[in-house]
């Protein structure tokens, strides 16, 4: 069943600040560039690669932009209260497997 707008809006911003939250304590270095507003969180890493995690209204999505896993399209699963990929990825987990991944190359 859709969500409301409202609740859809409501669900994704705390999706977002979440993963701001999540995303500060993994940047123990402080490097990258993290920035979130209006519906919008953009991670910048100093190589220049960049994720960009949005949510869509009119499809009632999160979407993800990765320099490692491309462009993912993410639902919420109103049973498990998590936003999920098709095939059962959550969108957390792979933003913090990709991240830690270019974290790592960044201080080789």
């Amino acid at each position: 069943m859709a969500l409301s707008e409202t609740n859809f809006v409501t669900l994704a911003e705390a999706a977002l600040n979440r993963l701001t939250g999540m995303v500060e304590a993994m940047d123990e270095e402080d490097l990258l560039e993290i920035e979130q507003s209006s519906g919008m969180l953009t991670i910048d890493l100093p190589s220049g690669k960049q994720f960009v995690i949005n949510r869509q209204i009119p499809t009632q999505q999160i979407w993800l932009s990765s320099p490692l896993s491309g462009g993912l399209r993410f639902d919420y699963d109103e049973d498990e209260k998590i936003w999920v990929l098709k095939d059962g990825r959550r969108l957390d987990t792979l933003l913090k497997a990709d991240l830690e991944m270019l974290l790592d190359e960044e201080q080789e």
